[in-house]
C-alpha cells in the first residue's frame, strides 16, 4: 500500500478494524477500562500498529513513504484534520487526554530505526530504541489512564521496556530472518555468541547464558515497573497489570523452555491470557 492509496481514501481501515485484524496480548486488557479509556487506547493501539506495520510488511523505500505519511498525519492531529480514519480518532483522543505530540513522533523514529539499523553495539543503543518502540506507549497509555507523576511515568517507561526485551528474546529467530539482531553485540561477544550463529535460526547450547542474561535483565525491569505500580492506585493500572503479568508469563515460559526459541514460538493460550486478566482485574 503506498501513500497515494492512503490519501485517496482507498484500504483505510479504521481503529476497529485493526484491532480485529490483531492477535495482540494487548486486546485483552482493553476490556478492563471504562468506554471512553477504552476507546483511547484502541485508537492509539491502531495507529501504533499500522506504523509498526509500514516497517514490517513493506520494503524499505515504501515504509520510509509511509512513515512520512503517518508523520504528517500525527502532525494533524496537533493542529489540523488528519485524513486518515485511524488518525481521526487519534486526534480526539490526543486532545480529551492531553497526549503529548512528541510521544507519537518518538513512536515512528523508533519504527524508522528499523529501516536503517539492524545492529546493536551495547544496551545503551538497544535502550534508545526500546525507549521509542515501548517505552512512550507506556507513557502514552499512562496518559490515557489518567495518572501523572514521576513515579507513574518511570513506570510505565519500565513496564514498556520489560515488554520490549520480551519480545526481543521470543522473537529472536523471526528477527534473525529480516536480518535483525536485537542482542547487545558486546555482550553476545562476552557470552560467546557469534552473529552467524544468530542467523542460522536454530538453537545451540552455547546460547542459553546469553538468553538467561536477557531474561534477567527484562524481569529486573518488570520488578521495577511492579514495585512502582504498587504505590498507585490499582484501579486506573488493571490493564496496565494485566499486560505485564501476561508478558512476565511469556518470559518465565521462555525460562521453562530453556531458552529455546527457535524450536516454536513461546505464545500463551487464550485461557491462560484470560485467567491472568480475570485474577487482576478482580485482584
Amino acid at each position: 500500500m503506498n501513500t497515494a492509496t492512503l490519501s485517496s481514501g482507498e484500504n483505510q481501515n479504521d481503529s476497529s478494524q485493526v484491532l480485529r485484524g490483531s492477535k495482540s496480548n494487548f486486546l485483552l486488557s482493553f476490556l478492563s477500562l471504562p468506554t471512553e479509556q477504552r476507546e483511547g487506547i484502541s485508537h492509539f493501539y491502531a495507529l501504533s500498529r499500522v506504523i509498526d506495520d509500514a516497517v514490517d510488511e513493506h520494503g524499505a523505500e515504501e515504509a520510509a513513504g509511509l512513515l512520512e505519511f503517518w508523520k504528517r498525519e500525527v502532525a494533524l492531529c496537533y493542529s489540523d484534520e488528519p485524513t486518515h480514519p485511524i488518525t481521526r480518532s487519534m486526534r480526539d483522543s490526543v486532545r480529551r487526554f492531553d497526549i503529548p505530540r512528541r510521544y507519537l513522533e518518538l513512536l515512528i523514529e523508533g519504527c524508522e530505526m528499523d529501516l536503517r539499523k539492524k545492529r546493536y553495539e551495547n544496551f545503551t543503543e538497544l535502550y534508545e530504541y526500546c525507549y521509542r518502540v515501548a517505552g512512550v506507549i507506556g507513557l502514552t497509555c499512562m496518559k490515557i489512564f489518567g495518572l501523572g507523576g514521576e513515579r507513574a511515568e518511570q513506570s510505565a517507561v519500565d513496564l514498556g521496556l520489560a515488554l520490549q526485551l520480551t519480545n526481543i528474546l521470543r522473537d529472536v529467530k523471526a528477527d534473525a530472518a529480516l536480518g535483525r539482531i536485537y542482542l547487545p553485540r558486546e555482550e553476545c561477544l562476552r557470552f560467546g555468541v557469534t552473529e552467524a550463529s544468530l542467523l542460522r535460526g536454530t538453537m545451540e547450547a552455547g546460547f542459553r547464558p546469553l538468553f538467561a542474561f536477557q531474561a534477567e535483565r527484562a524481569q529486573d525491569y518488570f520488578d521495577r515497573a511492579f514495585a512502582a505500580m504498587r504505590e498507585l492506585p490499582r484501579k486506573p493500572l488493571v490493564a496496565a497489570w494485566i499486560m505485564g503479568k501476561t508478558y512476565e508469563k511469556i518470559l518465565k515460559k521462555i525460562q521453562a523452555r530453556h531458552y529455546d526459541v527457535f524450536s516454536k514460538k513461546v505464545q500463551l493460550s487464550k485461557p491462560v491470557k484470560l485467567w491472568i486478566a480475570l485474577r487482576e482485574k478482580f485482584r
